[in-house]
């Protein structure tokens, strides 16, 4: 009896055991291994992704140089230490006079940029006779006016204390005739239309005659402060000269009889950070 009960139990709770085995892999193991499957696409995308960004030479690369990719970033991190302490140091640099920078942020009254403008005239006519420097008409006929033209009247300050700052500088530096002055409507500068757009650029053209030895150091003192001028132990320049870029440079001798003498084409840039 007991032999006939186990060989029931056998032929029949095997089968269903089995049974349930295989309703347990059709309806629970089956679905959870497509569900692993489809969790695993993304990160599978995202590993070849990873894979190619870092030219592993192939997209199913198993072996990731994580150690590398740790080195990167960090050296990315001190990247962007260096990037953002220079931007520090550039908006120092090009940070304006509070006077001038008060005089861009008040309404923009004609009257007395004409005022300011006609001062400056005489003042740099005066002060080129008493350094000996040959000014000829065209280079007060290139400072800027105000015309219809100029969408942005406030950058006609920083444009007249940028050509007043390297004016002085030359008379200075002793160079010997400037020729011709221009400040090209770089002021027509539109409004920047988002918060990336903070530069504002001023461009002057020059053109004057000196000795190669007071040319260079006139164009040495350009991109300097007069603080920094000073502690370079070149010529003296005004306490509030604008910072000015060299865009485009030409020198070129000025005759066989004068070896020492050359004229030089300079275009300068100011920049004026808009608030």
């Amino acid at each position: 009896m007991n032999f006939r009960f186990q060989e029931y139990r056998r032929r029949v709770v095997i089968p269903l055991a089995g049974l349930g085995l295989a309703a347990y892999y059709l309806f629970v193991f089956l679905p959870l291994g497509r569900r692993a499957e489809s969790l695993d696409a993304p990160l599978q995308k995202a590993w070849e992704k990873l894979s190619t960004s870092l030219d592993a030479g192939q997209t199913n690369a198993i072996a990731i140089d994580f150690l590398r990719i740790t080195n990167q970033l960090n050296e990315t991190r001190q990247a962007l230490i260096v990037l953002e302490n220079a931007k520090k140091h550039a908006t120092a640099r090009l940070q304006l006079d509070p006077a001038l920078r008060a005089r861009m942020n008040a309404p923009f009254q004609l009257v007395e940029y004409q005022n300011e403008l006609s001062k400056q005239l005489d003042e740099l006519s005066s002060l080129a006779k008493t350094q000996h420097v040959t000014i000829e008409p065209a280079v007060f006929a290139g400072f800027p006016e105000h015309t219809a033209d100029v969408r942005q009247p406030a950058l006609l300050w920083p444009a007249l204390a940028a050509i007043d700052g390297l004016l002085r500088t030359a008379f200075q530096c002793k160079v010997t005739t400037i020729h011709s002055l221009e400040a090209p409507l770089g002021l027509t500068n539109a409004p920047p239309t988002n918060g990336l757009d903070r530069l504002a650029e001023i461009p002057l053209e020059i053109e004057f005659t000196a000795s190669a030895t007071n040319a260079t150091q006139l164009l040495r003192c350009l991109p300097l402060r007069a603080e920094e001028i000073r502690a370079a132990g070149l010529p003296e320049a005004p306490p509030d000269k604008p910072v000015l870029f060299v865009d485009r440079l030409v020198v070129r001798k000025q005759s066989p009889d004068k070896p020492d003498e050359v004229r030089v084409s300079l275009r300068a840039l100011g920049f004026v950070l808009r608030e």
